[in-house]
């Protein structure tokens, strides 16, 4: 069945669009060649959802795998403007699901999902035909130590290159440009808030994941002028103890508020938590309950980053004006 499968696949790709050139890009650290624009794409994790949305390129996507629908708190413009996919999937898709569907394109923000025994590789994919982009901010995975924190450039670069994989490159131009303006106004509105020590909680009861130094949280702290009480580590989202957290002692508590369904992902069992556990409970910023809360989806790093910059702001201005 599977080898009738790829064969049925490879017979039936589409020819190169006409008047369109191939394309080489660098990702990962390595080359990877685009042949033609997409038109049937298969999106691994919401950040690779939300560029393309942000591009007005949702009409390419077949489905989305990694979240449901309705789980977002605070919705992008581009969803609230744009139809989203009609498909999702919580799990990963098979060999055999992906090569019935058909993809030619697959875009992913999940290291996993490229690199675990339940799917293809992208070097398996491209024997197939089908195209893959992996975030560069997820090419090393989430527990794996990385060299260089994220910069603002490097949201726009990723949306630059999806734009050159799908031959629209004005248009992302054009977001970027928006997105320049709207950064440098929330700039100027951070410039008057005093810095904070700042504890950015993912996921996770007993052991929490946490941001480190180098990923979208990383990213916002420093724009707002703040300090990440884990500056010193260099993983994305590393595993901490209580202890530790309780003895760096934060100002401000930021909760992503997730909506999987695992208990601890929402910011009410967060809250809870952290008011009733012996080490978490006199804290400083718990005593005084100056949390702030974030859909989950702010804390990975895509074109809605600028929004979550502009959440962050706006809940910091109301902290430092009841709570300090």
């Amino acid at each position: 069945m599977r080898g009738y499968l790829l064969t049925l696949f490879l017979c039936l790709v589409l020819p190169v669009t006409a008047g369109s050139q191939p394309l080489t890009l660098t990702n990962c650290d390595r080359p990877w060649h685009f042949t033609r624009p997409p038109v049937k794409v298969l999106v691994y994790t919401p950040p690779a959802l939300e560029n393309l949305l942000a591009l007005d390129l949702g009409a390419s996507v077949i489905a989305v795998v990694g979240d449901l629908p309705g789980r977002d708190t605070a919705p992008s413009p581009w969803q609230r403007a744009g139809q989203l996919p009609a498909r999702y999937d919580a799990a990963p898709w098979s060999a055999e699901a992906i090569l019935a569907t058909r993809p030619d394109f697959i875009y992913s923000a999940s290291y996993y999902w490229f690199n675990s025994p339940e799917t293809p590789d992208r070097a398996r994919l491209a024997r197939w035909g089908i195209a893959t982009w992996l975030s560069e901010n997820a090419c090393q995975g989430q527990q794996r130590k990385r060299q260089h924190p994220l910069h603002w450039e490097d949201l726009f670069d990723e949306l630059r290159n999806i734009a050159a994989i799908y031959h629209v490159t004005p248009r992302a131009e054009r977001l970027i440009r928006t997105l320049e303006n709207k950064l440098a106004a929330l700039r100027q509105s951070a410039r008057c808030l005093p810095a904070r020590r700042l504890m950015w909680w993912y996921s996770g009861l007993s052991v929490p994941y946490v941001a480190g130094n180098t990923g979208a949280p990383a990213l916002l702290t420093r724009t707002v002028g703040s300090t990440n009480i884990f500056a010193d580590e260099p993983r994305l989202w590393p595993e901490v103890s209580w202890e530790v957290v309780a003895a760096r002692d934060p100002d401000v508590l930021i909760l992503g508020d997730l909506r999987r369904g695992t208990p601890g992902d929402s910011a009410a069992d967060k809250i809870a938590y952290l008011e009733h556990n012996p080490i978490t409970a006199t804290m400083r910023a718990v005593r005084q309950r100056r949390y702030i809360i974030l859909p989950g989806y702010d804390l990975d790093p895509s074109a809605r980053s600028l929004y979550a910059l502009e959440r962050l702001i706006t809940q910091l201005h109301t902290l430092t004006t009841e709570n300090f």
